[in-house]
């Protein structure tokens, strides 16, 4: 943040100076750091990451909005909103005057206190830094600045990635063990609290497009019939990849999330499958098979199947359009010969893997040499086929820039990207990381040309 924003912040007579109970950092205008937490992945990542920032000096500060919040970051450090969604605005600008916030820190871009958080914040001329899900998964973590995913701000451009990719290495990552148990368990944890926060929280509003108890009992119910229908999916796609006929893979996104309603031009999964089908029916080979494959953390709320199905028989493809629900992605891709996304990892997962993949979303790695740039239709015709060079030089790229190694669910995880990530945000390697401050942040250059 620049000296005017700072003195600015300082001098204001909203500036009062609270003290936060068990913080040594607690005197904000003191402190050349204070880092305002808005929103965190689910378990005490950002709590490990609030205290290791303020062993290094800084301040911390989280916003609690629900009991989840509570439990997960605990009383110290904190800031509660009471408040309505219509006033969390002013409220969070008169808390970043008050406290002399320098660098804002959410988990994902796309929920509406973030959204806001991030538009005051670059208002404010603050630091903005944005956690999420790894681009490259299970061992690491994303940590950008201003934006992740489609609002990152690196750019989409080739020979903007051949360029440094002498300069980047990937390095070897260490293993973070099994995320799932524990991030079901957190996820659970979190929401059980925010439940019994309620009376607490009264005008707290959680952004689902389905409520977190009937998304929990969805997900019970798909994991008992998943292992139930296993055996005949099983079959099922056994069958197809036996046949030795053309196929071709949809993935879908989870249900809800903001790949879908924010970064792409479809509002739900059912608009994007319509488009899919109507345009394989129309100019696939004849002999093709489609399979549309959900998404593993799928609540199984929306009857994807029965969708697809419909979509089918409009179409006249009703025999060569299958759901399949069945294994690993990566014993299904040798199979394929291309594969459909909104954006998601998988989709960057079948770019590794050399599979050419059609993105029909704003994704950060949709450009040409990766991704097939001719539009859908005509994809099932003459499909480009990823440039596995440029693929490593934009992998390594994003090791060095966006990616952290770690997770935040198993305990050695978090270990590990704690200690990176507070390196990170208190800017230890600005200089060597920052290679985006040689590509402005526009519209015009994040795309190619």
């Amino acid at each position: 943040m620049t000296d005017g924003v700072i003195g600015s912040l300082r001098a204001s007579p909203l500036v009062d100076r609270p003290r936060m109970p068990g913080s040594p950092a607690s005197d904000f205008a003191a402190q050349s750091r204070h880092f305002l937490f808005i929103s965190a992945p689910f378990g005490p990542f950002a709590r490990m990451l609030g205290d290791q920032l303020i062993r290094s000096g800084s301040a911390c500060t989280r916003v609690v909005v629900n009991g989840g919040d509570l439990i997960d970051w605990g009383v110290r450090d904190t800031a509660f909103y009471f408040g309505p969604g219509r006033g969390w605005r002013d409220w969070l600008e008169a808390l970043i005057r008050e406290r002399v916030i320098t660098d804002v820190v959410t988990y994902g871009d796309s929920s509406p206190y973030s959204v806001t958080a991030l538009k005051l914040g670059e208002a404010l001329g603050l630091r903005l830094h944005v956690f999420e899900q790894g681009y490259f998964r299970p061992d690491w973590v994303t940590l950008e600045e201003g934006g992740v995913n489609a609002n990152s701000r690196l750019p989409r451009d080739p020979q903007w990635y051949r360029d440094r990719a002498d300069h980047a290495s990937a390095g070897a990552a260490e293993k973070v063990g099994r995320t799932t148990p524990s991030a079901v368990g957190r996820i659970t944890r979190y929401h059980t609290a925010m439940y019994f926060g309620l009376p607490i929280f009264p005008r707290y509003r959680a952004p689902y497009h389905h409520p977190a108890f009937l998304q929990a009992m969805g997900h019970v119910w798909r994991f008992a019939t998943q292992h139930l229908a296993s055996a005949k999916q099983q079959l099922r796609q056994e069958a197809l990849i036996a046949s030795g006929q053309t196929l071709y893979l949809v993935l879908l996104q989870r249900p809800g999330d903001s790949q879908l309603w924010r970064h792409s031009d479809f509002e739900d999964t059912e608009g994007f499958l319509g488009k899919v089908v109507s345009s394989f029916a129309a100019h696939a080979d004849e002999n093709a098979f489609l399979l549309v494959r959900p998404h593993p953390l799928d609540h199984g709320l929306d009857p994807h199947e029965r969708v697809l199905a419909k979509l089918a028989r409009r179409e006249g493809v009703a025999g060569r359009v299958h759901y399949v629900d069945h294994g690993k992605l990566h014993e299904l891709l040798p199979a394929i010969r291309g594969a459909v996304c909104v954006n998601s990892t998988a989709g960057l997962a079948a770019v590794e893997f050399g599979c050419p993949t059609a993105v029909l979303g704003r994704a950060i790695y949709d450009m040409p040499g990766l991704t097939h740039q001719g539009g859908l239709d005509s994809f099932w015709q003459s499909a480009q086929t990823p440039d596995a060079s440029l693929y490593t030089a934009f992998r390594n790229v994003q090791m060095a820039t966006t990616q952290v190694n770690g997770a935040y669910a198993t305990p050695r995880g978090r270990q590990l990207a704690v200690q990176e990530a507070a390196r990170r945000l208190l800017g230890a390697d600005r200089d060597a990381v920052s290679v985006v401050s040689a590509f402005p942040n526009t519209e015009e250059h994040r795309r190619v040309g």
